[in-house]
Protein backbone atom coordinates (compact mmCIF):
# COMPACT_ATOMS: atom_id res chain seq x y z
CA UNK A 1 0.00 0.00 0.00
CA UNK A 2 1.60 3.53 -0.99
CA UNK A 3 1.93 5.63 1.86
CA UNK A 4 0.18 8.64 1.78
CA UNK A 5 3.73 10.73 3.69
CA UNK A 6 5.47 10.00 0.05
CA UNK A 7 2.73 11.86 -1.78
CA UNK A 8 2.95 15.06 0.88
CA UNK A 9 3.76 17.94 -0.29
CA UNK A 10 5.48 20.92 1.89
CA UNK A 11 2.43 22.60 1.46
CA UNK A 12 0.46 19.81 3.15
CA UNK A 13 3.01 19.82 6.02
CA UNK A 14 2.71 23.64 6.20
CA UNK A 15 -1.35 23.39 6.41
CA UNK A 16 -1.26 20.80 8.84
CA UNK A 17 1.46 22.54 11.01
CA UNK A 18 -0.50 25.57 10.68
CA UNK A 19 -3.87 23.60 12.13
CA UNK A 20 -2.16 22.47 15.02
CA UNK A 21 -0.44 25.69 16.12
CA UNK A 22 -4.22 27.00 15.61
CA UNK A 23 -5.49 24.19 18.03
CA UNK A 24 -2.79 25.33 20.58
CA UNK A 25 -3.27 28.83 20.71
CA UNK A 26 -6.86 28.61 21.19
CA UNK A 27 -6.13 26.23 23.94
CA UNK A 28 -3.83 28.20 25.45
CA UNK A 29 -5.85 31.43 25.28
CA UNK A 30 -8.37 29.91 27.01
CA UNK A 31 -6.25 28.04 30.02
CA UNK A 32 -4.70 31.55 30.86
CA UNK A 33 -7.87 32.61 31.14
CA UNK A 34 -9.37 30.33 33.89
CA UNK A 35 -9.14 31.78 37.40
CA UNK A 36 -10.77 28.42 38.64
CA UNK A 37 -9.53 25.58 37.07
CA UNK A 38 -10.62 23.08 39.28
CA UNK A 39 -14.20 24.25 38.05
CA UNK A 40 -13.76 24.73 34.86
CA UNK A 41 -11.81 21.27 33.62
CA UNK A 42 -14.99 19.78 33.97
CA UNK A 43 -17.94 22.24 34.02
CA UNK A 44 -16.18 25.36 32.10
CA UNK A 45 -17.82 27.84 34.87
CA UNK A 46 -20.94 27.82 33.10
CA UNK A 47 -20.24 29.83 30.61
CA UNK A 48 -20.53 28.63 27.54
CA UNK A 49 -23.09 30.73 25.06
CA UNK A 50 -25.98 29.33 22.95
CA UNK A 51 -23.43 28.93 19.70
CA UNK A 52 -20.64 26.90 21.95
CA UNK A 53 -23.06 24.66 22.86
CA UNK A 54 -24.87 23.86 19.80
CA UNK A 55 -21.37 23.47 17.95
CA UNK A 56 -20.44 21.12 20.44
CA UNK A 57 -23.56 18.66 20.41
CA UNK A 58 -23.03 18.80 16.32
CA UNK A 59 -19.42 18.16 17.01
CA UNK A 60 -20.33 15.29 19.62
CA UNK A 61 -22.42 14.20 16.83
CA UNK A 62 -20.96 14.42 13.87
CA UNK A 63 -17.01 14.38 13.73
CA UNK A 64 -14.76 13.41 11.33
CA UNK A 65 -15.32 9.40 11.90
CA UNK A 66 -18.71 10.36 11.61
CA UNK A 67 -18.39 11.50 7.99
CA UNK A 68 -16.11 8.68 7.04
CA UNK A 69 -18.19 6.08 8.19
CA UNK A 70 -21.04 7.31 6.45
CA UNK A 71 -19.60 7.90 3.58
CA UNK A 72 -18.52 4.67 3.31
CA UNK A 73 -22.47 3.20 3.97
CA UNK A 74 -23.34 5.25 1.20
CA UNK A 75 -21.17 4.20 -1.21
CA UNK A 76 -22.47 0.20 -0.31
CA UNK A 77 -26.12 0.71 0.50
CA UNK A 78 -27.07 4.38 -0.47
CA UNK A 79 -28.99 7.45 1.38
CA UNK A 80 -30.65 4.76 3.77
CA UNK A 81 -28.06 5.41 6.43
CA UNK A 82 -29.20 9.19 6.64
CA UNK A 83 -32.35 7.97 8.65
CA UNK A 84 -30.11 7.86 11.55
CA UNK A 85 -29.23 12.01 11.33
CA UNK A 86 -32.54 13.38 10.27
CA UNK A 87 -34.59 10.81 12.82
CA UNK A 88 -32.19 11.77 15.77
CA UNK A 89 -34.00 15.44 15.94
CA UNK A 90 -37.02 13.71 17.37
CA UNK A 91 -34.85 12.38 20.30
CA UNK A 92 -32.46 15.46 20.29
CA UNK A 93 -36.35 17.30 21.11
CA UNK A 94 -36.92 14.41 23.93
CA UNK A 95 -33.72 15.69 25.32
CA UNK A 96 -34.33 19.06 25.38
CA UNK A 97 -38.40 19.06 26.54
CA UNK A 98 -37.95 16.06 28.87
CA UNK A 99 -34.45 15.20 30.14
CA UNK A 100 -32.53 17.95 30.47
CA UNK A 101 -34.62 19.40 32.85
CA UNK A 102 -34.78 16.83 34.94
CA UNK A 103 -30.68 16.61 34.86
CA UNK A 104 -30.60 20.32 35.61
CA UNK A 105 -32.90 20.56 38.31
CA UNK A 106 -30.94 17.71 39.69
CA UNK A 107 -27.95 19.47 39.55
CA UNK A 108 -25.53 16.97 38.50
CA UNK A 109 -22.66 16.40 35.89
CA UNK A 110 -22.61 13.23 35.17
CA UNK A 111 -25.49 10.23 34.18
CA UNK A 112 -23.70 8.05 37.50
CA UNK A 113 -24.30 10.92 39.82
CA UNK A 114 -27.60 11.47 38.80
CA UNK A 115 -28.23 7.36 39.31
CA UNK A 116 -26.58 7.38 42.59
CA UNK A 117 -28.83 10.02 44.20
CA UNK A 118 -32.02 8.35 43.12
CA UNK A 119 -30.99 4.40 43.55
CA UNK A 120 -27.65 4.63 45.93
CA UNK A 121 -24.02 4.66 45.75
CA UNK A 122 -23.95 0.49 44.53
CA UNK A 123 -26.00 2.09 41.66
CA UNK A 124 -24.16 4.62 40.68
CA UNK A 125 -20.39 2.72 41.30
CA UNK A 126 -21.50 0.08 38.99
CA UNK A 127 -22.71 3.18 36.12
CA UNK A 128 -19.93 4.35 36.64
CA UNK A 129 -17.41 1.42 35.92
CA UNK A 130 -19.61 0.40 33.23
CA UNK A 131 -19.38 3.93 31.28
CA UNK A 132 -15.97 3.72 31.93
CA UNK A 133 -15.19 0.62 30.10
CA UNK A 134 -17.38 1.20 27.42
CA UNK A 135 -15.72 4.59 26.93
CA UNK A 136 -12.42 2.57 26.78
CA UNK A 137 -13.01 -0.45 24.39
CA UNK A 138 -16.03 1.12 22.04
CA UNK A 139 -15.00 5.06 22.18
CA UNK A 140 -11.58 5.91 23.10
CA UNK A 141 -10.04 2.52 21.51
CA UNK A 142 -11.69 3.14 18.14
CA UNK A 143 -10.89 7.15 18.22
CA UNK A 144 -7.33 6.41 18.87
CA UNK A 145 -7.13 3.73 16.36
CA UNK A 146 -8.61 5.94 13.59
CA UNK A 147 -7.25 8.58 14.24
CA UNK A 148 -3.16 6.81 14.36
CA UNK A 149 -4.19 5.65 11.40
CA UNK A 150 -4.53 9.25 9.83
CA UNK A 151 -1.16 10.42 11.91
CA UNK A 152 1.04 7.32 11.08
CA UNK A 153 -0.17 8.42 7.32
CA UNK A 154 0.99 11.47 7.62
CA UNK A 155 3.99 11.91 9.29
CA UNK A 156 5.36 7.92 8.51
CA UNK A 157 6.16 7.02 12.18
CA UNK A 158 4.41 3.40 13.32
CA UNK A 159 1.62 2.82 14.97
CA UNK A 160 2.13 3.07 18.47
CA UNK A 161 3.66 6.48 18.00
CA UNK A 162 0.90 7.90 16.50
CA UNK A 163 -1.01 6.63 19.22
CA UNK A 164 1.01 8.04 21.56
CA UNK A 165 1.70 11.50 20.23
CA UNK A 166 -2.55 11.62 20.20
CA UNK A 167 -2.86 10.18 23.87
CA UNK A 168 -0.42 12.89 25.15
CA UNK A 169 -1.47 15.90 23.01
CA UNK A 170 -5.31 15.55 24.18
CA UNK A 171 -4.34 14.95 27.43
CA UNK A 172 -2.04 17.82 28.52
CA UNK A 173 -4.59 19.85 25.79
CA UNK A 174 -7.35 18.39 28.54
CA UNK A 175 -5.59 19.40 31.51
CA UNK A 176 -4.51 22.83 30.44
CA UNK A 177 -8.05 24.00 29.45
CA UNK A 178 -10.35 21.93 30.73
CA UNK A 179 -13.59 21.41 29.32
CA UNK A 180 -13.71 25.33 27.87
CA UNK A 181 -11.08 25.41 25.80
CA UNK A 182 -12.37 21.98 24.65
CA UNK A 183 -15.46 23.39 23.55
CA UNK A 184 -13.64 26.60 22.10
CA UNK A 185 -11.53 24.16 19.92
CA UNK A 186 -14.64 22.48 18.96
CA UNK A 187 -16.14 25.79 17.32
CA UNK A 188 -13.22 26.25 15.69
CA UNK A 189 -13.54 22.60 14.28
CA UNK A 190 -17.04 22.63 12.94
CA UNK A 191 -17.16 25.64 11.11
CA UNK A 192 -14.07 23.72 9.55
CA UNK A 193 -15.61 20.89 9.20
CA UNK A 194 -18.56 22.49 7.22
CA UNK A 195 -16.07 24.14 4.68
CA UNK A 196 -14.38 21.46 3.85
CA UNK A 197 -16.78 19.49 3.80
CA UNK A 198 -18.65 21.36 1.40
CA UNK A 199 -14.95 22.09 -0.38
CA UNK A 200 -14.84 18.25 -0.51
CA UNK A 201 -18.33 17.52 -2.15
CA UNK A 202 -18.04 20.50 -4.40
CA UNK A 203 -14.70 18.70 -6.07
CA UNK A 204 -16.41 15.47 -5.99
CA UNK A 205 -19.17 16.44 -8.25
CA UNK A 206 -16.82 18.39 -10.41
CA UNK A 207 -14.82 15.50 -11.26
CA UNK A 208 -17.54 12.86 -11.63
CA UNK A 209 -19.07 15.05 -13.89
CA UNK A 210 -21.84 16.87 -12.31
CA UNK A 211 -25.06 15.89 -9.95
CA UNK A 212 -26.48 14.81 -13.35
CA UNK A 213 -23.97 11.74 -13.97
CA UNK A 214 -24.01 10.84 -10.30
CA UNK A 215 -27.64 10.51 -10.82
CA UNK A 216 -27.55 8.40 -13.96
CA UNK A 217 -24.16 6.11 -12.38
CA UNK A 218 -26.10 5.43 -8.74
CA UNK A 219 -28.05 2.47 -8.50
CA UNK A 220 -32.31 3.62 -8.44
CA UNK A 221 -32.28 1.65 -4.85
CA UNK A 222 -29.67 3.63 -3.69
CA UNK A 223 -31.83 6.52 -3.16
CA UNK A 224 -34.60 4.72 -0.76
CA UNK A 225 -34.89 5.75 2.65
CA UNK A 226 -36.75 3.26 3.20
CA UNK A 227 -35.84 -0.31 2.32
CA UNK A 228 -38.38 -3.46 2.72
CA UNK A 229 -38.85 -5.66 5.61
CA UNK A 230 -36.63 -8.23 3.95
CA UNK A 231 -33.76 -5.91 3.08
CA UNK A 232 -30.57 -7.80 4.06
CA UNK A 233 -29.11 -4.83 5.97
CA UNK A 234 -31.41 -1.87 6.43
CA UNK A 235 -35.42 -3.06 6.87
CA UNK A 236 -37.61 -0.22 7.67
CA UNK A 237 -38.94 -2.16 10.92
CA UNK A 238 -35.48 -2.11 12.46
CA UNK A 239 -35.27 1.61 11.84
CA UNK A 240 -38.61 2.42 12.45
CA UNK A 241 -38.66 0.17 16.24
CA UNK A 242 -34.82 -0.23 16.85
CA UNK A 243 -33.36 3.38 16.24
CA UNK A 244 -35.36 4.54 19.04
CA UNK A 245 -33.79 2.45 21.82
CA UNK A 246 -30.66 2.98 20.84
CA UNK A 247 -31.12 6.68 20.32
CA UNK A 248 -33.02 7.40 23.77
CA UNK A 249 -29.64 5.60 25.19
CA UNK A 250 -27.25 7.73 23.08
CA UNK A 251 -28.92 10.79 22.71
CA UNK A 252 -30.73 11.32 26.35
CA UNK A 253 -29.04 9.29 28.51
CA UNK A 254 -25.20 9.45 27.72
CA UNK A 255 -23.36 11.80 29.95
CA UNK A 256 -21.70 14.19 27.32
CA UNK A 257 -25.19 15.46 25.76
CA UNK A 258 -26.95 16.68 29.24
CA UNK A 259 -23.51 18.06 30.57
CA UNK A 260 -23.38 20.24 27.55
CA UNK A 261 -26.91 21.45 28.68
CA UNK A 262 -26.28 22.11 31.80
CA UNK A 263 -23.30 24.44 30.78
CA UNK A 264 -26.45 26.71 30.18
CA UNK A 265 -27.11 29.69 32.70
CA UNK A 266 -30.93 28.18 33.63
Amino acid sequence: MNSIYDKLTTLDFIIVAVYLVTLLVIGYVVSVKQSKKNETLFLASNSLNWYSIGFNMWGTNVGPSSLLAFASIGYATGIVAGNFEWYAFVFLLLLAMFFAPRYIASKVSTMPEYMGKRYGDSTQNILAWYALVKILVSWLSLGLFSGGVLVRQILGIPMWQSVTVLVIFSGIFTFAGGLKAIAKVNVFQMILLIVVSLTLSFLGLQKLGGIDVLIDKTPSNFWNLIRPSDDAHYPWPAILLGYPVAAVAFFCTINRWYRVFWELKI
